[in-house]
């Protein structure tokens, strides 16, 4: 219904780049990922350093198979905006898809530096850690992630799943039971 709305728009007004992006957003989540490539494209046509555009494009790539040039869209985002926090933790996490763990940790921190308060970038850092069997450090990012969103819960249950890869069983049923209760 939304991608009806924006062509209607667009209709009127060819050049609304607030309308290709939109559309283009809606086309990624129902997986219609070329088609929304051509409306970023287009955006982009208009506004060539549009980072959302450029960092959007970049998902429907790696969604599409093509890892390469998604990471080319994610650094052409972030050069276009080097504080769009949005930009490094895609980018990470696509990094962590084709097994690029250790850099996908180091752009994690840049979209972190960034952006301290966004809960995704450092749940995903704790995930990849997890991923490195890196226990300690994923505990810590879970349980500061607990602390400062205490009702994020998938960050409670990955600290209990921390806990016990850490042997400590005890202190991870209370979390599972926790979640339950909840």
């Amino acid at each position: 219904a939304a991608i009806v709305l924006f062509n209607q728009a667009l209709k009127a007004d060819p050049k609304n780049t607030q309308a290709l992006y939109n559309k283009g957003l809606a086309l990624n989540q129902i997986r219609k990922y070329q088609d929304a490539i051509t409306s970023f494209d287009r955006a982009l046509e208009i506004n060539p350093d549009d980072a959302p555009s450029l960092n959007n494009r970049a998902i429907a790539l790696g969604e599409m198979g093509n890892p390469e040039d998604a990471e080319e869209y994610y650094d052409k985002s972030i050069k276009a905006d080097p504080k769009y926090a949005a930009a490094y933790y895609n980018k990470g996490v696509l990094y962590d898809k084709i097994g690029k763990q250790e850099e996908a940790l180091e752009i994690l921190d840049e979209a972190i530096k960034i952006d301290p308060k966004n809960s995704s970038s450092r749940f995903y850092k704790g995930i990849v850690l997890g991923k490195l069997n890196r226990h300690e450090e994923a505990l810590n990012s879970f349980s500061n992630l607990c602390n400062s969103h205490p009702q994020h819960m998938d960050a409670l249950f990955h600290k209990g799943i921390e806990l016990a890869e850490l042997g400590k069983h005890k202190q991870a049923l209370e979390i599972f039971d926790k979640i339950l209760s909840k």
